[in-house]
């Protein structure tokens, strides 16, 4: 049997502690700079046949990477929103927390840890641009925002946000401004096509990224699917073939409710929002186009069933029609398939089904 060292990284913004595991049994440690030329130092003291384990974040994403490339050991990369109740202490530091991840990949195999596995370079690539769309509209909300504060400030409550949607809609709109107010509104004018300038042109990056992608070519034949929604899912998702079934998926994007389980009793909560947020506000975005589209065939059938005959609210509806579109989106991937349009049923047919669940 080949003898390992078990080795526990912990990293904070500029520094990283070091904890191994030697073959006897003795555990050393060491810490540093987490720059270039501090990881460097930290390369050389690992051995080809180590098992690493670092909890991902952005930081450690690019060590696993410069690990295996450098050296060539194994990297496992743990997720630490899961890790917590794993080696919950009163005593913490981070030079327990290097030990405790040593100590993990010493006892568990990878099956049995909160394994996250490294992107892809096409996957890593999505990320960004996406982060940035979603930073870039975000600062356009803001501006909009801050413009429509100045007319309520000066007294025109008739002009709504939908109003200042549009550059000429905005130009025509702060004609009716006077004085500061006009000047503070023309510098945010500036400010809002400069931030749509930008959205323009990453935009225009994320076409290039996807194009010639039939996985997000397939994802996009879904009503309600854009590319947006598909490029993340991809980015964060990946082809499906992370996950063991479709009812990871729920999991893997937060869409499940918590459970708080005692004895007989089995109480459901919110959603555990896990996993990353844009893929999930894409998903539920998604599912509101999916059941107002004409081809929304089972899903749509799903949210009127629910809405209408179960006393459902909407929201919560469509949450569980979030869920299931990112079910789907999986299927198709992982079994190279195409979505089948299916025409919605009238009424009188969902009448009919409800009648036949009834009994």
């Amino acid at each position: 049997m080949e003898q390992k060292r078990f080795v526990g990284i912990d990293l904070g913004k500029r520094t990283y502690e070091m904890k191994i595991i030697g073959i006897n049994g003795k555990v050393t440690g060491t810490n540093g700079q987490t720059n270039p030329s501090g990881r460097k130092l930290l390369y050389r003291k690992l051995l080809a046949t180590d098992r690493v384990a670092i909890e991902v974040c952005s930081l450690g994403m690019v060590m696993a990477k410069e690990i295996q490339k450098e050296v060539g050991c194994e990297v496992v990369l743990l997720n630490p929103s899961q890790l917590v109740l794993i080696y919950r202490s009163l005593k913490k530091n981070d030079k327990e927390d290097a030990l405790k991840l040593a100590r993990l990949v010493q006892k568990y195999k990878n099956e049995e840890l909160p394994k996250v596995e490294l992107p892809t370079e096409h996957e890593e690539n999505l990320r960004q641009i996406l982060t940035e769309i979603r930073q870039l509209k975000n600062d356009r909300t803001k501006e909009i925002n801050r413009l429509h504060a100045i007319f309520v400030e000066c007294g025109i409550t008739e002009i709504k946000k939908k109003d200042l949607a549009t550059i000429d809609n905005r130009i025509k709109c702060i004609k009716m401004l006077k004085g500061i107010a006009l000047a503070q509104a023309e510098r945010i004018l500036k400010k809002l096509e400069l931030v749509e300038t930008q959205i323009e042109e990453v935009e225009e990056l994320l076409d290039k990224e996807i194009d010639g992608d039939k996985n997000i070519e397939k994802l996009t034949e879904i009503p309600g699917v854009g590319k947006q929604l598909a490029s993340a899912y991809v980015a964060f998702i990946g082809d499906g073939s992370r996950f063991p079934n479709a009812s990871t998926i729920g999991a893997a994007t937060g869409l499940v409710p918590r459970l708080d389980m005692s004895s007989t009793v089995c109480r459901m909560g919110h959603i555990t929002k896990c996993g990353n947020k844009n893929l999930r506000t894409l998903l539920i975005l998604a599912a509101w186009s999916h059941v107002r589209s004409r081809d929304g065939g089972a899903l749509k059938d799903k949210f009127l069933y629910m809405t209408r005959f179960q006393s459902k609210g909407k929201k919560i509806a469509i949450v569980a029609i979030a869920r299931k579109l990112a079910e789907l989106m999986y299927i198709l991937l992982k079994n190279d398939t195409s979505y089948e349009k299916r025409p919605s049923p009238t009424i009188s047919q969902l009448v009919d089904k409800a009648m036949k669940f009834a009994s």
